[in-house]
């Protein structure tokens, strides 16, 4: 009986990290505790996880978003390069940042499902593809987090495949 106790005890004192895809969420919780954001500029780090490759392929630089007009990246290492998400290629990147940050969930609601964990000071968004959206076949899950800010982006790909972002004032 003591070593039941003992190990209770143990589990209960060790913290306990939630996956926010265990918290299935609304649109009416998730618009109440995420806060409108506007355009920004920070810096990032990316790192890209492809199946075939022991080393994750990173870069950094820049980030600007500008609200209503798209998502800008300015590569400073390991070579300059800039990339636009305004372009239809990739205007799912940037019409996920944008609903975001203004608030403007109905769109993403016909391509994903919700799950939420936080508050308006530190929240955790997950987006899974629904079966019906045009992202089903190759993404598996986006999880963005933040607080007056995004400041992580994690995208999962059916093939094993995984983009990290991080952005910093």
């Amino acid at each position: 009986m003591k070593k039941i106790s003992i190990l209770i005890l143990l589990l209960l004192s060790c913290p306990v990290f939630a996956d926010v895809y265990n918290s299935p969420s609304n649109l009416d919780k998730i618009s109440k505790q995420i806060p409108k954001m506007g355009s920004i500029k920070c810096k990032f780090r990316q790192e890209k996880h492809l199946q075939n490759i022991a080393k994750p392929l990173i870069s950094s630089g820049n980030f600007e978003f500008v609200e209503n007009k798209g998502v800008y990246f300015y590569t400073l290492h390991p070579i300059q390069s800039t990339a636009s998400y305004t372009n239809k290629n990739y205007r799912q990147i940037n019409d996920i940042v944008n609903a975001i940050s203004a608030k403007k969930y109905s769109k993403l609601e016909k391509e994903f499902n919700f799950y939420y964990e936080g508050s308006s000071d530190d929240w955790t968004l997950g987006l899974r593809p629904k079966k019906n959206s045009n992202a089903y076949n190759y993404i598996s899950s986006i999880t963005i987090e933040g607080s007056d800010y995004i400041s992580k982006i994690d995208i999962r790909q059916t093939n094993g495949n995984k983009t990290v972002l991080w952005f910093t004032k």
